[in-house]
């Protein structure tokens, strides 16, 4: 029998003579407190729920379920789809740099040979190097002030033109030449820019210290074209050089005078292209003739394209021409980088050219002035060859390329982030993730214009830099997921409203 304490309440054993507690005396006979338990209600009689109750449950049931499985739908699309299309990435293609001077540097890649004409007169004054000590002397020509090396590619003066030559070993696939030119004082109005040779097969001479300035070849105004009638080929060219070649070769020329200064009757941009015949050296023949867009008497294309711009003096102009041996297309386009200005061009050669075979051909690049003028001078040439050979399919990347839609992408500087299938599984849940479809890449990649193709934001320094390069045909999820995601998004929009 326990004693409780009449003061506080608490449990002492029988023998206790005071409260364990409180310490108050326990002589006195306690009685063990009755318990009163509380009367206990009656549970309230359950109320049927409310007619919109019922209807806001029955509607947020389905609406769950259905955002579960456009979830879960999302997720098998993603990581499912892909393992049954395996997509064949594009051929490689090879970079090399043959003369890089962007941002001080003094890079050049190949061996190579100048020439020179003056008013149709050989010479060896340019092309002429300016380095970092000496660029001054180009630049304040213009009354600009800079260091930046330049290949000077002929002087403030009329009727000249000068051209630097290197060796290729073509394998048969599409073939690009990229340049980045500028210039710092002309005459007004500006001419003639610049000219690309393609597959030049000289027997003649070669690519050697021993044909430096003395390339077999005549020009434009040496045999009297430039000044024949409206001028020949073309009504607007300057003094372009032919060398030697013992086939056919094409000649692209960007030619600024066109549209801005001159025009022509079934002229519509500033491209002159030519199929160049010059076996012996001394006398050439351009094709088509006459002119399929200007008729008699001219011969090749003068003057096609779209677009047309005047480039300010230091402005770099980034100047790219693509041959594609599968279609026999010749595709063009200049770019002010400054102000980004373009003009361009897409030609089918047809029957008039046909495309070379693999083996060794010398490529060049000319700077041109005629009766206006301008001191061009190149900055960046490269030339990136397709290879013939196919890269096996790979399945160590889903092809898929994920960056958060809130993050700046100038602020990434156009990072492309690459996520494996497993992943991607991480990645699922938030909705704050855009999925682009694009090619996958093992590593970063430098940006590619998609109208053109040009690399001006990362430019490879070595000798060659392969770059490998998926296709676009990875199968198309896109619309699908967009779909999706602005379903699921209405789901929950009307989830939140009729919580």
């Amino acid at each position: 029998m326990v004693k409780y304490c009449p003061r506080c309440g608490f449990q002492n054993p029988d023998d206790a003579m005071y409260c364990i507690r409180c310490g108050f005396p326990l002589t006195q006979p306690v009685y063990q407190p009755t318990v009163q338990q509380p009367p206990v209600s009656p549970p309230p009689y359950p109320q049927p729920p409310s007619a919109g109750g019922k209807k806001r449950g029955r509607k947020l049931v389905p609406i769950i379920g259905v955002a579960l499985a456009i979830i879960v739908i999302i997720a098998a699309l993603i990581l499912v789809l892909p393992l049954f299309h395996h997509t064949t990435p594009t051929k490689p293609q090879n970079y090399q740099v043959v003369l890089n001077l962007l941002n001080g540097q003094q890079y050049f890649g190949v061996p190579h040979v100048y020439q020179g004409d003056n008013d149709g007169t050989p010479t060896s004054q340019w092309p002429v190097y300016y380095g970092p000590n000496s660029a001054n002397q180009y630049w304040s020509q213009g009354n600009i002030k800079s260091n930046q090396p330049v290949l000077m590619m002929g002087s403030t003066q009329y009727n000249m033109g000068s051209a630097m030559f290197w060796n290729e070993t073509y394998s048969g696939g599409a073939v690009k030449i990229t340049i980045i030119g500028t210039y710092s004082s002309s005459s007004s109005p500006l001419s003639d820019g610049f000219e690309i040779y393609l597959f030049l097969n000289p027997t003649t001479w070669g690519v050697s210290p021993k044909y430096n300035y003395s390339i077999p070849y005549t020009s434009t105004v040496g045999n009297g074209w430039a000044y024949s009638g409206y001028g020949y080929p073309s009504p607007h060219e300057g003094d372009i050089i032919l060398p030697q070649s013992s086939t056919q070769y094409i000649a692209v020329q960007w030619e600024p005078y066109w549209q801005i200064f001159g025009t022509y009757p079934g002229a519509t941009g500033q491209w002159n292209v030519w199929i160049v015949n010059n076996t012996n050296g001394n006398n050439p023949s351009i094709s088509p003739s006459p002119s399929p867009n200007l008729g008699q008497p001219f011969a090749g294309w003068d003057g096609i394209g779209t677009s047309a711009f005047k480039p300010n003096p230091g402005d770099r102009i980034n100047i790219t021409v693509t041959y594609n041996p599968s279609t026999n297309t010749l595709t063009g386009i200049a770019i002010d980088l400054n102000t980004g200005q373009s003009a361009n061009f897409t030609l089918n050669l047809g029957n008039y050219y046909t495309p070379p075979g693999s083996g060794s051909y010398v490529f060049g690049v000319e700077g041109i002035t005629g009766a206006f003028y301008a001191n061009w001078a190149l900055l960046y040439v490269v030339t990136t060859q397709q290879s013939t050979t196919p890269l096996p399919p790979s399945s160590s990347s889903t092809g898929l390329n994920l960056i958060p839609y809130f993050l700046n992408s100038s602020a990434m500087g156009a990072v492309y982030l690459n996520f494996t299938q497993a992943e991607l599984g991480l990645f699922m849940p938030p909705l704050c993730w855009v999925i682009f479809l694009s090619r996958a890449s093992s590593s970063v990649s430098h940006r590619v214009s998609s109208q053109n193709t040009t690399e001006i934001t990362q430019i490879p320094v070595g000798p060659s830099a392969p770059i490998v390069q998926s296709n676009n045909n990875n199968f198309n999820m896109l619309p699908i997921l967009v779909i999706l995601v602005v379903v699921l998004a209405v789901v929950i929009i009307l989830y939140k409203r009729l919580k």
